[in-house]
């Protein structure tokens, strides 16, 4: 049989990752066994294992140990091994697919840090720095990396302090504790400020709906928001309730609809755009209450991200699909806590963007949108199935008490 030793090194028990390489191993066919055990006796301290994993075939060996390194195992020390692209957007056959987790590369007996880290993206070297970055952003002859030895991932770790994040996440259900979860997200905001790291929010129209858009306001007036990232519905409905006191034709005092009022959104971004823009909107006076206004009286960012289903859309909206990604890249730089509001469209993008080290919380009404999310790779989320309006007055009364 054919052999070969990998090293572990974390919170491997208490992130349930070494259950998982043994189940990989298993699974895949192989056979393991292992060669050293030490655990870490405090929380600082990490735990190590060294195990010698075996297999019939190298193909069948070459396999497991691929799918070890996206566990955080290191199999054969070397260096990286790259290939050029040969066009702009197109990568090498044998290219390396990331992870959202940590990931350090190996190059010329150096093992560095790859900045900017996401999912389904490639890894290149410009100046001699490793960055992951999006398939059509590759250039021509830029050295991309290949699958092999030389790349080390590093899952999150469940910390040994009690934390919602580690011990909630991936537990989507009505039946979670949300005062215990919102507290939880009240603190990793507070956190983000201690630290200096962004707070994100992502947000969908439904939180006009609901009647959160006033705790989210004055969030944002309190400076809890860093970047706003959504899209032209969430500022359509909230620019109408300021401008004609309605969202979708229903007027937010009574909750009636109003006559004529399925053309309200329209009026609201044709006034808006008449304006010249949200920005120019507010300086004038034709928005005078809402998020955004919020947003643009605090200088708070924010990236509109377009659709085809867009009515309008609002002149502030980014139309064009790729520049849109790139500006929610660019606004997720250094998040440190990230909120996605009843928004399964663009919260789900904004979870592929993410590094798995930024805390994350997803509040919907319908129990798949978290679970969605989970599942397309965003497994640090913490998932509340609950009222958004609840949730945001629920949240900002939770921040005021410190």
């Amino acid at each position: 049989m054919l052999e070969e030793t990998i090293t572990l090194e974390g919170h491997i028990i208490d992130s349930d990752i070494l259950r998982r390489v043994f189940a990989r191993i298993v699974e895949g066919g192989g056979q393991f066994e292992i060669l050293d055990f030490h655990v870490g006796q405090t929380n600082e301290e990490p735990s190590t294992a060294r195990l010698s994993v075996r297999s019939k075939s190298a193909e069948e060996l070459d396999a497991i140990l691929e799918g070890l390194s996206y566990l955080g195992a290191s199999t054969r020390i070397e260096d990286a091994q790259f290939e050029a692209a040969e066009a702009d957007g197109i990568l090498p056959d044998d290219f390396y697919s990331t992870t959202n987790f940590d990931t350090s590369i190996r190059v010329a007996g150096t093992w560095l840090p790859v900045a900017a880290q996401k999912m389904d993206a490639a890894i290149v070297l410009r100046e001699g720095r490793p960055l992951c970055v999006k398939q059509r952003a590759v250039k021509k002859d830029e050295p991309v990396a290949l699958r092999g030895g030389g790349i080390r991932v590093r899952p999150p770790e469940r910390e040994r302090k009690y934390s919602v994040f580690g011990f909630m996440s991936n537990e989507v259900s009505a039946e979670v504790n949300k005062s215990v979860a919102i507290r939880g997200c009240a603190e990793s905001m507070r956190k983000s400020r201690e630290e200096g790291s962004k707070i994100v929010l992502v947000t969908g129209p439904a939180v006009i709906h609901s009647g959160g858009d006033q705790a989210l306001a004055r969030l944002v007036r309190d400076g809890w928001i860093d970047v706003l990232l959504t899209g032209n519905a969430f500022a359509v409905h909230d620019l109408e309730k300021s401008i004609l006191k309605t969202s979708l034709g229903i007027c937010q005092m009574s909750g009636r609809a109003v006559e004529g009022g399925s053309r309200n959104h329209l009026f609201a971004i044709n006034t808006v755009n008449r304006a010249g823009g949200i920005a120019k909107a507010v300086q004038t006076g034709v928005v005078q209450s809402g998020v955004m206004y919020e947003c643009v009286r605090t200088r708070t960012p924010f990236v509109l991200a377009g659709s085809i289903r867009d009515d309008g859309p609002l002149r502030d909206v980014i139309t064009d699909i790729r520049d849109a990604q790139e500006a929610y890249i660019e606004a997720l730089e250094g998040a440190g806590t990230c909120l996605i509001l009843a928004s399964a469209l663009h919260g789900i993008a904004v979870g592929n963007l993410l590094p798995a080290r930024v805390r994350t919380v997803c509040v919907d009404m319908l129990e798949s949108i978290p679970t969605k999310l989970a599942n397309r790779g965003t497994h640090q989320a913490l998932g509340l199935v609950t009222d958004v309006g609840f949730f945001l007055e629920s949240l900002e009364r939770e921040l005021a008490k410190h």
